[in-house]
């Protein structure tokens, strides 16, 4: 259980970190944005799950008011999320904008794959390692609509202050 939460910890300083290095200053409210969007919509996904034992976390840090697990839902994959919305590509061809998206979804799977079988961070009882690269490029791809949508009028992000007129 300690290595549990030494690696809790170190997502939490990693999240962190990565989110001062690898987010522009000038990107911080868009990399917010796609965090907090993320964060919705793996909530509304995961509480079915882990209410239907799809998945288990057996060490997770508020064992007595949820079944999910804290650090990995709520933030350092949403920090991930943010990271690669932010520095993703909006024009070109389309394998150009794909290749990215397959990588971060593949890399976050085999990290989520190795979670599941050396710790008892995660448990996954009916889905297969293929299931959840399916499931968090679901994941990605609704998070990166709704925040495409969200910032698809730019008039609304001028630096000028609203009733300076």
């Amino acid at each position: 259980m300690l290595v549990e939460r030494i690696i809790l910890v170190a997502m939490w300083l990693t999240g962190f970190i990565c989110l001062m290095l690898f987010i522009p200053r000038n990107d911080r409210r868009k990399g917010i944005l796609a965090l907090l969007i993320f964060q919705a919509f793996i909530w509304l996904c995961d509480l079915p799950s882990f209410q239907l034992n799809l998945l288990k976390a057996p060490v997770r840090e508020f064992p007595k008011a949820t079944d999910l697990p804290f650090t990995i839902d709520y933030f350092f994959y949403p920090v991930l999320f943010s990271i690669y919305y932010v520095h993703k590509k909006k024009k070109g061809s389309f394998w150009s904008r794909m290749i990215p998206f397959l990588v971060w979804v593949s890399i976050i799977t085999l990290y989520d794959s190795v979670l599941e079988r050396y710790t008892d961070l995660l448990e996954y009882d009916l889905l297969p390692w293929y299931g959840m690269w399916i499931y968090i490029g679901f994941l990605f791809y609704m998070s990166q609509v709704c925040c495409n949508w969200f910032f698809k009028d730019k008039n609304l992000f001028q630096s000028e202050r609203w009733g300076s007129e």
